[in-house]
């Protein structure tokens, strides 16, 4: 550009800047796993008294030609605070926004002084107010840089690196300095080529390994979104999900979307969640690993079969709010389509799913710790790890690993099983076959003294009897209901498990009540129906849960 179109730039702006003409317009940022608005950005737009818009690439060089940018980035960040206050009486609080710094605003002796005087006019927090910059301003007077760049950390400004990837020096940048956000290049989107994503996939999980969030810009299909969802991008900006608006459409954006706005609890809490590395070989090892790296103030290093999914649980509810698609591969391994239908299966509270997962979601929330239980469902063999990332008012979030084993393993399970069965055997306390169709029934195992009930005048007297002698009475109908065989087939052949389960405080000949696991199979058999009845006591730390279990839900007695 010449220096006669400069001039005249610089001859203008003056008078833009006091008729209104320059004016901040704002491009929503939205989080990855919820869309919802998480921050806006503040863009400088110039337009000409017919409401023309000039090109911002072509009057924001000229504008630092001339030693104007300052003045322009500061009335951006004035209105930006405008917006702010706004929104936040009108009662549809905004988490923030971000503003852009010129290399050359740093240049300024007043810059820091100024921002934040401009903040506390219109009594804005400086945690609202998200700076970014770009590297190459790192690069030209580093000594003061990382004074201003210290000075803003410490007085509580959110500072994001912006536009990384596009210079020579990101990686000494995010070596020397602590950014609270990277914001990806929108180069990287131009061409998602599978080397293009293998690349910006390991971006975000370095960004993770290092405690910084990540944002990508550019966002303009469908595919892009689906993709930095499953790399663990945790927000995205661009034409995909809107362009640049105006303070009224913006604001008529938020009026007619209720709810599109992240709330302060709703921010802390998925941004904790965001810190999960998704490109992991173990992320729920690594989450828990670093974030006590973290509180004790240690280096960390993290070290990828991606089967791992995000539960919300309520008080009363689970609900799956992201998968991978090795999480979906793994569940269609246990015969579930979608995670639809296991959640359906969960939603039973008196399912055997849910029993499990009710105890794993809760060791989680109680110890911090990364909980797992190995199960057999369906004859497929798996292992569900949990842990505990985030939590807000009635919320938990919990990270879930699910690893099942090959067929090989299958088989060498079940021959294991099958040359171990007399050692399998003494793991409980009762085991009772029970043959309805000539109502009679025969004992092969007992760990304690107990009388043969099996050889009483009728079967529903030795069932009774056993009831009464050793059940805990609070128990006693509830264990009848459980031993029903006019409902049992059916409610067997309901199980996806294809046993029923249930908790009863028994003595089995020891005097004192204790908790107990009942369950009822079906044996296959070609002659008749046959029914096997395992009792077996649970561990100490079981016991003090199922005393909570029955407390939460006292329609279990």
């Amino acid at each position: 550009m010449n220096h006669e179109m400069d001039t005249e730039y610089r001859n203008r702006f003056r008078e833009a800047l006091e008729s209104g003409l320059i004016r901040a317009w704002f491009q929503p940022v939205f989080r990855s796993m919820t869309q919802r608005m998480i921050v806006v950005e503040a863009l400088a737009r110039w337009f000409t008294p017919e409401e023309k818009m000039l090109s911002p690439a072509d009057f924001i060089p000229a504008l630092e030609r001339e030693g104007l940018i300052f003045d322009l980035d500061m009335e951006i960040l004035r209105q930006a605070c405008v917006l702010y206050q706004d929104f936040q009486q009108r009662g549809t609080p905004l988490q923030g926004v971000s503003v852009n710094l010129s290399r050359l605003d740093f240049k300024q002796e007043n810059l820091f002084e100024t921002v934040c005087a401009t903040l506390d006019r219109y009594s804005v927090p400086h945690e609202a107010i998200k700076l970014e910059i770009t590297e190459s301003m790192m690069l030209e007077d580093t000594e003061t840089f990382e004074k201003l760049f210290q000075e803003f950390s410490d007085a509580g400004f959110t500072i994001w690196l912006d536009d990384f990837g596009s210079g020579y020096s990101s990686l000494n940048v995010l070596q020397n300095y602590s950014f609270n956000v990277i914001k990806f290049d929108m180069l990287f989107l131009r061409k998602l080529s599978v080397r293009g994503r293998e690349m910006l996939a390991s971006l975000i999980s370095m960004a993770k390994t290092l405690g910084i969030h990540t944002l990508t810009e550019g966002v303009e299909t469908k595919e892009q979104q689906e993709f930095l969802l499953s790399a663990g991008c945790e927000a995205q900006q661009g034409f995909y999900y809107s362009k640049p608006l105006s303070r009224e459409k913006l604001t008529e954006l938020v009026d007619q979307n209720p709810g599109i706005l992240e709330s302060r609890e709703d921010s802390r809490y998925w941004d904790e969640i965001g810190r999960l590395n998704f490109v992991n070989p173990n992320p729920l090892k690594d989450f828990s690993e670093r974030r006590r790296a973290v509180m004790e103030k240690e280096a960390y290093v993290s070290s990828y079969d991606g089967s791992i999914a995000l539960v919300e649980c309520g008080r009363d509810h689970f609900e799956y709010i992201y998968a991978t698609d090795g999480y979906k591969d793994r569940l269609r391994d246990l015969g579930f389509a979608t995670v639809g239908g296991l959640e359906n299966a969960l939603s039973s509270q008196r399912s055997h799913q849910f029993l499990i997962f009710h105890k794993l979601v809760l060791d989680a929330l109680q110890t911090g710790l990364v909980q797992t239980v190995e199960y057999a469902y369906k004859d497929v063999y798996f292992r569900l790890s949990a842990l505990a990332v985030a939590r807000k008012t009635g919320r938990a979030m919990i990270v879930m690993r699910l690893n099942t084993f090959d067929s090989e393993r299958e088989v060498q399970t079940a021959q294991e099983l099958l040359n171990s069965s007399s050692a399998l055997l003494t793991t409980y306390d009762l085991v009772v076959l029970f043959y309805p169709e000539r109502k009679a029934a025969k004992r092969i195992y007992t760990a304690n003294n107990i009388a043969e009930y099996d050889r009483e005048e009728t079967f529903e007297i030795s069932l009774r009897k056993f009831c009464e002698d050793q059940l805990d009475p609070v128990d006693q109908e509830r264990y009848l209901r459980f031993m029903n065989f006019s409902t049992m087939e059916e409610r067997i052949g309901k199980s996806p498990e294809h046993f029923v389960q249930s908790l009863f405080r028994m003595r089995l000949g020891r005097g004192e009540t204790s908790w107990y696991s009942a369950r009822l199979t079906e044996v296959p058999s070609r002659q008749e129906k046959v029914f096997m009845l395992t009792v077996q006591s649970l561990q100490d730390n079981l016991k003090k849960w199922a005393e909570r279990l029955v407390k939460e839900h006292p329609d279990l007695t």
